[in-house]
């Protein structure tokens, strides 16, 4: 658990971060992270959000599971589900047998899609973030690398990864089209996906946001009143926090706003997370 007293820690759970953009109703625009003529603006520092190619690293990083579409022999497209997990340069891995019908399209033509998306855990799943990543298959033909890091993410692989039909295969990515909830959405080069970092705080989001909110309201509410220009808020709900800052819901007397609070440097670990929280409100209690 995570905590901002001194002798609490917390454990590590394992769920995508994600930022909200649906805000009271309104549509945001990708242009300012929520601004634009169409919804009020992020009140802080909107310029502190990672970017959407480490969205997307982060995306992908954190499921183990997507839908995979290659071409028929007829030209249609064809879905199904496979696990999977991502390469050092964040192009999908997937093990699959000759027979599948994945395989038999892949050869034929190598030109495949996945999609990714995050749980909606019971809210709107247009509202949540998911990727496509646009390619090319390839078989790989020597798997011993990867082969350790496969079977840690997909035990039950153990099963079938030695049979002589089963083979590993990568999806180079060229293109990526992130959506990151209502009115975000942008193309991502195969470059920038390519160069971007994973968050380190990806695994740990889910719990230090589930503290915050269940045991720091007060925490919440003055870092919008104090760290952004929203001093008439009333309420504030903690929606992300990844390695450059914190995201939140703020309950103001013209209505729901977006507030965003970066850290005065961008965090490398996940255990650097409670302290540039802590630091965060001893900086809005100052003030």
């Amino acid at each position: 658990m995570f905590c901002l007293a001194t002798r609490c820690s917390y454990i590590k759970l394992a769920k995508p971060l994600h930022y909200e953009l649906w805000i009271g109703g309104t549509m945001t625009s990708k242009g300012t992270h929520g601004g634009g003529d169409s919804g009020p603006a992020i009140a802080g520092d909107p310029s502190t959000f990672p970017s959407d190619a480490e969205l997307s690293r982060t995306l992908v990083a954190s499921s183990t599971t997507a839908s995979l579409s290659t071409l028929t022999e007829s030209g249609y497209p064809y879905g199904s589900v496979v696990s999977y997990i991502p390469n050092d340069d964040g192009d999908p891995v997937i093990l699959v047998s000759d027979l599948a019908e994945h395989t038999i399209n892949a050869r034929t033509d190598s030109k495949a899609s996945m999609l990714i998306a995050e749980s909606a855990d019971g809210d709107d799943p247009l509202g949540k973030s998911r990727l496509t990543l646009v390619g090319r298959l390839s078989i790989i033909k020597s798997p011993e690398n990867i082969r350790e890091r496969y079977l840690h993410r997909h035990k039950h692989a153990s099963f079938y990864v030695d049979y002589d039909d089963f083979n590993f295969w990568k999806l180079s990515v060229e293109e990526i089209r992130f959506v990151g909830g209502f009115g975000h959405m942008s193309w991502v080069t195969s470059q920038d996906y390519k160069d971007a970092e994973v968050d380190p705080l990806f695994e740990t989001a889910a719990g230090i946001i589930s503290h915050m909110n269940d045991d720091h309201n007060d925490a919440n509410l003055l870092y919008v009143q104090a760290l952004t220009d929203l001093d008439n808020c009333e309420e504030a709900t903690m929606l992300g926090v990844d390695r450059y800052g914190v995201t939140l819901r703020a309950v103001t007397q013209s209505g729901p706003r977006m507030a965003r609070v970066g850290f005065p440097s961008p965090l490398s670990l996940a255990d650097e997370a409670r302290p540039a929280i802590i630091a965060l409100l001893d900086d809005a209690k100052n003030l």
